[in-house]
């Protein structure tokens, strides 16, 4: 094993235990509700659409035989 190679090893090992600590630190304490429709408003004025049959919008698109 050579020089750069410990260094790379080590490298390494310091930029995983930065990440892994970078990851516990950001993750929020407490539990967090997900589904709070108090406090967001994003697509409360939205109505539902109908869904669209794809094969209707298919066999509409396709013709069969001569045209006219």
């Amino acid at each position: 094993m050579t020089d750069l190679d410990v260094l790379l090893a080590v490298a390494g090992l310091t930029v995983t235990v930065l990440v892994v600590a970078g990851m516990i630190l950001v993750t929020p304490r407490g539990t967090v509700d997900a589904f709070d429709d108090v406090t967001d408003p994003q697509g409360a004025e939205l109505s539902r659409a109908d869904a669209i049959d794809p094969a209707h919008t298919a066999a509409r698109r396709r013709r069969v035989g001569p045209a006219g």
